[in-house]
């Protein structure tokens, strides 16, 4: 075929290309323009606000702190990393957050007093007994890197563990609480801590073991070990794993220590989803897959939660929202800007509770309110994400009629659970008068100058 002639043929076929791609009939006629799809109806929980469910707990029982400090992430989103000490987060602002955030759970003035409440108020409900932190009683934290893919050296700017956080709550643990750092061990069992987190934790506290997927001893971090069919459910195949780490079943307590996040499969990743970088098994696609199921469905969130081995070791819940994101997999530069509620800041928040229902609950309240689209714009991810909440709130007598007993005794309620008024008020049963629900506690980062 000459030169000429395959120009010509290239060009009919891309005339003809060009037609199907406008839609063009046989006469030449154009068709109709399609009609745009339209959006997704954004959706609304089926309890509306302030219906609160459940039994609260804590020290003051549904509590949640809430600690917004805009000193704490200095970062202009374009120099350095997110996570830089001092240009990106400022250690002694998270370090001020983290002592106002304990001393209000426990209603004390000072960080000593607090942790000695909260270890007791633990005590007595789980243990039968009064005792402060004892010498010798091990403590895991569970923190959440799940986005650190590209190992040790992960600096792909998506949102992970601040190392400031976890350095302001080790700092705590050790120095006021009174833990050795040999009885602490910070786990990710399914992923890794990238050099990012563990190096300024290790040089703050060089006896704090660390475990995770990849190490082997040398490296700084211990390898995880499993311990088999030690976790338990409430139906016969949940597709979730039963292993626990080891680290978690020789610890007495437990910190849950997350981030605030949307997620396209489960709504969104806060406390209750952090432990699914704990099992050694994690599904997406049956139960925990929130848009996709009807409301009063069984969740093995429940099972996780009320479990003697894990959630009902947990003494404190920690939600780290100096940088909260519209969905798992964004980047911080780009999707951490929180425009509808903080006029484009930050969310340069902490979050603590002692009921893990409540704060899952304040967490889901404000990321539906910010990003009620997760970074979709065909479907409404965050459907039905409170359907777990639900079932722990009324863990005895849930929608779904499952009998949850994942240590064999039926489960009681697990904490909390209700919306608030709206997104400028933020107010909860408890905020209104009322002795039933959430209180979400909002602490100022600074005292108040007396004029």
């Amino acid at each position: 075929m000459n030169t000429r002639l395959r120009l010509a043929v290239r060009s009919l076929f891309t005339l003809a290309a060009t037609l199907l791609a406008g839609g063009a009939l046989a006469d030449g006629t154009a068709t109709p323009a399609a009609a745009p799809k339209p959006p997704p109806a954004i959706w609304i929980p089926s309890d509306g606000p302030n219906h609160p469910i459940g039994t609260g707990k804590g020290i003051f029982p549904g509590r949640v702190v809430w600690v917004r400090d805009l000193a704490a992430t200095p970062w202009d989103g374009k120099t350095g990393n997110w996570w830089d000490e001092g240009t990106g987060i400022s250690q002694p602002a998270v370090d001020n957050m983290m002592a106002r955030s304990l001393r209000a759970i426990a209603g004390g003035t000072a960080d000593a007093v607090a942790w000695d409440a909260i270890f007791k108020y633990f005590n007595r409900t789980h243990r039968q007994s009064d005792a402060g932190y004892r010498a010798g009683e091990k403590i895991a934290v569970k923190i959440n890197c799940n986005n650190a893919y590209e190992g040790y050296g992960d600096v792909d700017g998506q949102i992970d563990q601040s190392p400031q956080v976890l350095v302001a709550l080790l700092r705590q643990l050790i120095a006021v609480a009174g833990a050795p750092p040999e009885m602490i061990t910070v786990y990710e069992a399914t992923r890794v801590v990238p050099d990012r987190v563990y190096k300024p934790a290790h040089a703050a506290f060089p006896g704090v073991r660390f475990v995770d997927s990849k190490g082997d001893g040398a490296n700084g971090r211990l390898p995880v070990e499993y311990q088999k069919d030690t976790l338990h459910y409430s139906v016969p195949d949940p597709k979730v794993g039963r292993d626990l780490p080891k680290c978690v079943i020789e610890a007495t307590y437990l910190v849950n220590l997350t981030l605030v996040k949307g997620h396209p499969t489960t709504g969104v990743s806060l406390t209750a989803k952090n432990h699914y970088g704990t099992v050694d098994v994690r599904d997406h696609e049956v139960y925990v897959n929130a848009h996709s199921h009807a409301m009063a469905t069984y969740h093995p969130f429940v099972d996780m939660i009320g479990s003697k081995g894990l959630g009902g070791k947990t003494l404190l819940f920690i939600l780290d929202g100096l940088f909260g994101v519209r969905d798992v997999n964004d980047l911080v530069a780009e999707h951490g800007h929180w425009t509808k509620l903080f006029h484009g800041e930050w969310l340069a928040s902490l979050f603590l509770s002692q009921d893990p229902i409540a704060i899952d609950s304040v967490g889901l309240d404000l990321l539906r309110a910010e990003f009620p689209l997760g970074r979709f714009t065909d479907f409404e991810p965050m459907t039905n994400a409170d359907n777990f909440m639900h079932e722990a709130a009324l863990a005895d007598h849930p929608p779904s009629g499952v009998r949850y007993a994942p240590d064999g005794e039926p489960l009681k309620s697990l904490g909390v659970h209700e919306h608030w008024n709206n997104e400028a008020d933020r107010q909860y049963s408890r905020n209104l008068g009322r002795n039933e629900g959430i209180e979400l506690l909002v602490v100022p980062a600074h005292p108040a100058v007396a004029p």
